[in-house]
């Protein structure tokens, strides 16, 4: 096993530092290492230097298209969802994660979906950016308070389509 003698301590005296440190390092002087002269207590340090992080340009998105439409049902890890353009509608089954990140999470819950296009130094990616267009707690539900001929005419509607599930 060997010993190891260290010449100085943390508060004692220090080793010189490299004058182009980025930390400020304090040096005190003991007065028990004061023998013969008498030295004014020194504090020596190194200014810090801030390293200008430049990060690259992000890469400037663009817009192909945009699409309204809103969430027709979500089953489990899928949701299917109705894409409005030009007066048409199309269905589309999507993952439901790309959706609830976006706060997307209720039926019928209009968004906007945005194909978008970004140059990077490999070639051109392109993604989608989803953003609802009502927040899931402003929807309410209303009960419609019917007369007896809309009651009758639904109940016989109602009653048409039980008998022919069955």
């Amino acid at each position: 096993m060997s010993t190891a003698t260290q010449e100085g301590s943390f508060l004692r005296s220090s080793p010189d530092y490299d004058e182009r440190a980025t930390t400020r390092r304090f040096n005190f002087r003991a007065t028990t290492e004061i023998v013969s002269k008498e030295e004014e207590p020194s504090i020596r340090y190194t200014p810090i230097s801030r390293s200008t992080n430049i990060s690259p340009p992000k890469p400037k998105s663009r817009v192909r298209r945009r699409m309204t439409g809103f969430l027709s049902e979500m089953q489990g890890k899928n949701a299917r969802v109705t894409f409005v353009v030009n007066g048409e509608t199309f269905q589309y089954d999507m993952p439901a994660d790309t959706l609830t990140k976006s706060r997307i999470e209720i039926v019928n819950q209009p968004f906007e979906m945005d194909e978008i296009e970004m140059e990077t130094d490999e070639g051109f990616v392109i993604g989608y950016r989803f953003r609802p267009l009502a927040k899931a707690s402003d929807s309410y539900r209303e009960t419609l308070n019917l007369d007896e001929e809309r009651k009758r005419k639904r109940d016989l509607i109602l009653q048409r389509f039980a008998k022919a599930k069955a």
